[in-house]
């Protein structure tokens, strides 16, 4: 198992760092280029992709091509409380029209029910005060 253990590491390297040189930006690869990195991280086994992640990574993080945030800029919507505040007044404006429609169903319901009531004889039109 130690023998493994050796070239086992340098595979992780190797797909780590190739994968991140895929993924950075050319114009922020420092020290040397791409394809340059691509075989230095190939034919140098340990030292190439230490290379990489000292010298030529890019420094700002890397791969995230998301501008900068201003301070005070919320993170996602679910932060901003103007959207929450919008987020609010929708949903209860929501909740007003269903409400108002399912009373006027209900007033229509109960008019339509009034009037079969009173239409037939029995006890059903009796019944009514």
């Amino acid at each position: 198992m130690l023998r493994v253990l050796p070239v086992l590491i340098a595979l992780v390297l190797l797909v780590y760092c190739l994968v991140d040189l895929a993924q950075s930006r050319s114009d922020r690869v420092r020290a040397l280029p791409r394809w340059a990195w691509a075989l230095v991280i190939t034919f140098l086994p340990y030292a190439g992709p230490l290379g990489w992640l000292t010298f030529g990574r890019p420094v700002e993080g890397g791969t995230s091509d998301r501008p900068a945030l201003r301070p005070g800029q919320p993170l996602a919507p679910d932060d901003d409380p103007e959207f929450l505040a919008r987020l609010a007044r929708m949903r209860q404006k929501s909740e007003d029209d269903r409400l108002r429609q399912w009373q006027a169903d209900l007033e229509r319901r109960e008019r339509e029910l009034g009037r079969d009531e009173g239409e037939g004889p029995g006890p059903a039109g009796s019944a009514r005060a």
